[in-house]
C-alpha cells in the first residue's frame, strides 16, 4: 500500500504535478479534501520558505499525515524585489490574473531595465517532526505586453530569454525543464527520496537492534544450533589384529614374538643324534 502524502493546496494542476513527479518514489498525493479535514493556513511568513512550511506543518498537525506545501512568486528587481511572497494578493486579492499583469507592467513602466526571476519553495513535514525543504529560481525578464495564452499568474508577462518565449507562451514539457517549479520539483523529489531511504535504513537496524536485545534478555529462546556430522570429532577406532602374527603393523613397530613363534625357532635350529654318534 502507498504511503499518502497531503498536498496543501486546492489547485487540480498543483495536485496533479506533484503527484506526477512522486509517483515514481511509490508515493500517493491527495489533496485535503480527502482527509476530511479543512485548514485554512494565513501566510504570513517573510519568505517563500516560510509559508510552504506553515502550510505543511498545519495540514501534517491535522491529519497525522506527512504534508507538502509549497509557495511561489514573482520577484521584480526595480520593484525591490515585489510583488514577491504578495504576488497572488499583489493589488487585492479579488482582481484577475490578467489585472494583475496589467497593473504590474504599469509599474515597472519606464524603470530602465526589467530583470525579474520567479521562486518556488517546497516544504514537508513528518508527523515525527522531520522536515524536508528545496527552492530554486528561474531567471528572466518582465514583458513589455503579455504574450501566450497557456500557463497562469505571471506567466504571459514573463519572458525567459533563452528560448525568447514568455511562460505562457511554452508548452507545458518546455515550462517544467527551465520553470522554477519545474525544478523545485525534481530537488524536493530527490531529497524525498533519500530521507525515505535512509528512513527504511534505520527502520531495519532497529528491528535487528530489538531482536538482538530480546535474545540477550530470553537465551532459552534461542535455539541451538545442530551439531554438524561431517565436522563432528569421532572416537578412535582401534585397529584390528592382523591374522598373520609375523606381519609387521603398519606403523613399523615390531612384532611381538608369541610363545608359538619362539617355540618353531628352535625346533628349526635343533641337531638331531643318530645312534651311532653322528649328527645330522
Amino acid at each position: 500500500m502507498s504511503e499518502k502524502f497531503v498536498l496543501a493546496t486546492h489547485n487540480p494542476a498543483k495536485l496533479r504535478e506533484m503527484r506526477e513527479i512522486l509517483s515514481e518514489l511509490g508515493l500517493d498525493v491527495i489533496p485535503p479534501d480527502a482527509t476530511g479535514v479543512k485548514v485554512d493556513v494565513e501566510e504570513t511568513g517573510e519568505t517563500f520558505a516560510e509559508n510552504a512550511m506553515l502550510k505543511a506543518k498545519a495540514i501534517c498537525a491535522a491529519t497525522g499525515l506527512p504534508a507538502i506545501g509549497d509557495d511561489s512568486g514573482l520577484c521584480v528587481d526595480v520593484l525591490n524585489g515585489g510583488p514577491g511572497v504578495y504576488s497572488a494578493r499583489y493589488g487585492g486579492e479579488s482582481i484577475s490574473d490578467a489585472e494583475r499583469n496589467k497593473l504590474l507592467l504599469e509599474s515597472v513602466k519606464g524603470q530602465g531595465r526589467r530583470d525579474a526571476h520567479f521562486t518556488c519553495a517546497i516544504a514537508c513535514a513528518f508527523p515525527n517532526g522531520d522536515t524536508l525543504t528545496a527552492e530554486e529560481s528561474c531567471y528572466g525578464v518582465v514583458s513589455y505586453i503579455p504574450m501566450g495564452t497557456d500557463g497562469f499568474g505571471y506567466d504571459p508577462v514573463f519572458n525567459y530569454p533563452p528560448k525568447l518565449k514568455t511562460f505562457a507562451q511554452m508548452t507545458p514539457e518546455e515550462k517544467s525543464e527551465v520553470s522554477h517549479r519545474g525544478k523545485a520539483l525534481r530537488a524536493f523529489a530527490e531529497k524525498l527520496g533519500a530521507y525515505l531511504s535512509e528512513r527504511a535504513w534505520n527502520e531495519l537496524e532497529e528491528e535487528k537492534r530489538r531482536q538482538e536485545k530480546e535474545a540477550s534478555e530470553n537465551p532459552e529462546s534461542v535455539s541451538e544450533v545442530p551439531e554438524n556430522p561431517e565436522t563432528s570429532e569421532k572416537p578412535e577406532t582401534v585397529p584390528e589384529a592382523s591374522e598373520n602374527p609375523q606381519a609387521a603393523p603398519e606403523s613399523g613397530k615390531p612384532v611381538r614374538k608369541t610363545p608359538q613363534h619362539r617355540h618353531n625357532k628352535k625346533k628349526k635350529h635343533k641337531k638331531y643324534h643318530r645312534p651311532n654318534g653322528g649328527t645330522t
